[in-house]
């Protein structure tokens, strides 16, 4: 069945060659076999077993190494038996993979690992291993790896590196991550060894312990290394340098990166002699900063910086500014002491701040305004209690996500760009009360996890879809619901709230469903006479709902189900109505153009579910009907 389903999907990608002749899958050209069996993972597919099919599907299998080129090992997604397939694959096919790597942190059993050396193609690999002694002799039949993560520990030795050399004599690429031994006269010989070496990342005590007694020593190497290196002719080859627990200084980390003209990406964290960063560089291009609790500011002028992330722990940053025409996103955590920000590019389209109480409302919005192609923006907490984020500030502004430490009281919103407006995912907002949205063309309001949401006010000229307290088990109390939308609504879309004031008004509806909502019949009316065209209408568990009238030409589904105190149901202008869903509406009185009906005798193209009937319908359209377990 899966085959059937990848070859029906590539009919029109192979329309213009000539297939007519082909009626079964066995038929197509082995190429084609291939590039169907390349939408199968190795492992969690299976592909190996495809072999036991038939003979053609082996032969392709053994003959197209595009297939196996690239193995990754995620445990996490793994059986047991897995880990037999895969020892099976390298056996099979171990002369086609070029590249092996394993998520970070996972086991690497020792069947598996005693097959990894026969793997004679093998060009990049990368475990999440500690490379002994043993290890590397182990490795050392890997002649032709071009690409090699090293994971040293206390274990590699300044006389391991020139092994590795020795071993690996075609490297292009070698990170040293972890290697809390090796000192920087090791790393130049290695260095100088390797002919065809193009990059070098250095993790200096990247992972290490503090408490182990030896890591003042492999402090002091590490140090050494970063030094060191800068004075070295193969200091085109370092791309990436990450610096863990190094006692550096400001004036010494500048001239360390100064003296990098290739560094690419620079991470650091746990330096507590530093007290600020100031950096200038015409080659990096990610940047990252966490744990540097004794840092007051941070300054880069970076023209070519891409990406910059500033995590948890700058405990005493006070100023931020960055200045770069390549900029694209920011990752913020003000650790709620920064202040001052300045961040300027023509090219930021996406913005993260978080913990940022103290910051300066004039900042902040001189930042926006600074970055007028910002399209995607997630906030935390600011410094005020109303926030407003309008056309001039943000007028690219596609989507805003609300992050778990938001503490706005108030939010406006008025932006036409504005698609999809939400909050962090598993996460509440507690203080948000008043929310004001104006847009145009809006795809999505996902507004979960908003527990003390008092009013909401949304006007557009359309929206495709508006979700309000999904997934929660608290009630949300709503004084004030408006909607306003010029054109249509897609999809609404309210679970378990309890509503003073609703008002929807709009030409079309495709679907409302308002589950679970506590709410009298005249708010319930005045939301129907605010949208006369629904087709599709879900009032399921509404129980203070007891009188419904719909006069709704378009209106096509209406569901009922568990309505208990619905005493009367008017359809009176409904002629395209198809079915009614009136399971566990026990004292419900159906009313037709006026007349009552008799639901045990009524005949009509008209489909109901019947109050004793225990039949629930999804919130799909059409919806889908389902039997639920009976209830008490």
């Amino acid at each position: 069945m899966m085959f059937k389903t990848l070859f029906s999907e590539h009919q029109l990608f192979y329309a213009n060659n000539d297939l007519s002749y082909v009626k079964d899958i066995n038929e197509l050209p082995d190429e084609l076999l291939a590039r169907i069996f390349r939408y199968l993972h190795p492992i969690r597919d299976e592909l190996p077993i495809l072999a036991f099919v038939c003979s053609k599907w082996r032969d392709v299998l053994q003959t197209h190494g595009i297939l196996w080129r690239h193995i990754y090992v995620d445990p996490n997604y793994f059986a047991i038996y897995h880990f037999s397939l895969l020892c099976s694959l390298f056996r099979n096919y171990g002369y086609h993979i070029q590249r092996l790597s394993w998520r970070e942190s996972s086991p690497v059993f020792r069947s598996v690992f005693s097959l990894i050396p026969t793997l004679g193609n093998l060009r990049s690999l990368r475990l999440p291993i500690l490379w002994t002694p043993e290890v590397l002799h182990k490795l050392s039949t890997l002649s032709n790896l071009e690409q090699v993560q090293i994971n040293g520990g206390y274990e590699l030795t300044d006389d391991e590196l020139e092994q590795i050399a020795a071993y690996f004599p075609n490297l292009r690429e070698i990170s040293l991550n972890a290697c809390w031994r090796i000192t920087s006269n090791g790393v130049k010989r290695l260095l100088s060894k390797l002919p065809f070496l193009e990059t070098v990342k250095l993790k200096l005590n990247s992972g290490l312990d503090i408490n182990d007694r030896r890591s003042d020593d492999a402090i002091a190497r590490g140090f050494g290394i970063a030094r060191n290196i800068v004075d070295n002719s193969t200091v085109h080859l370092v791309k990436v340098l990450c610096i863990h627990f190094l006692p550096i200084e400001v004036d010494e980390l500048w001239e360390i990166v100064n003296k990098l003209p290739c560094l690419k990406k620079l991470s650091i964290s746990n330096c507590e002699y530093l007290h600020g960063v100031r950096l200038l560089s015409d080659s990096l291009v990610k940047v990252c900063l966490h744990n540097l609790w004794k840092v007051l500011f941070v300054s880069l002028d970076i023209s070519s910086l891409r990406f910059l992330t500033v995590d948890v722990g700058l405990a005493s940053i006070e100023h931020l500014e960055v200045t770069s025409d390549n900029l694209r996103k920011v990752n913020v955590n003000g650790s709620n002491v920064l202040r001052t920000m300045k961040i300027k590019s023509q090219k930021l389209t996406f913005l993260e701040l978080k913990q940022c109480e103290e910051i300066e409302m004039r900042s902040f919005k001189e930042t926006l305004r600074n970055n007028d192609k910002l399209v995607c923006l997630r906030l935390g907490c600011i410094s005020h209690d109303s926030l407003t984020l309008d056309e001039y500030t943000v007028p690219n502004l596609q989507e805003l996500c609300l992050l778990g430490d938001f503490a706005c009281e108030t939010l406006h919103i008025r932006s036409p760009t504005l698609r999809f407006i939400h909050v962090e995912a598993e996460m509440d907002i507690v203080t948000l009360n008043h929310m004001y949205i104006t847009a145009n063309h809006l795809c999505r309001v996902a507004l979960v996890g908003m527990p003390a949401l008092k009013m909401l006010t949304i006007q557009c000229v359309s929206v495709d879809s508006i979700e309000m307290n999904l997934c929660s088990d608290d009630q949300l109390n709503l004084e004030s619901c408006v909607i306003h939308a010029m054109n249509a609504i897609g999809f609404l879309r309210f679970f378990d709230c309890n509503v003073n004031l609703l008002c929807i008004s709009t030409p079309l509806v495709k679907t409302v469903v308002l589950y679970r909502c506590q709410m009298t019949d005249y708010t319930l009316q005045m939301v129907l006479a605010g949208c006369t065209k629904i087709a599709h209408l879900n009032l399921e568990k509404c129980r203070r709902v007891t009188n419904v009238a719909l006069a709704s030409p378009p209106l096509k589904f209406l569901n009922m189900y568990g309505c208990n105190d619905l005493h009367r149901l008017s359809l009176n202008n409904c002629p395209q109505m198809i079915a009614v869903n009136l399971g566990q509406c026990p004292n419900v009185k159906l009313f037709i153009r006026g007349i009552e009906q008799d639901l045990t005798t009524l005949c009509t193209s008209l489909q109901i579910v019947h109050p004793k009937e225990f039949v629930r319908w999804s919130h799909d359209f059409p919806p889908k009907p389902y039997i639920c377990p009976i209830e008490y």
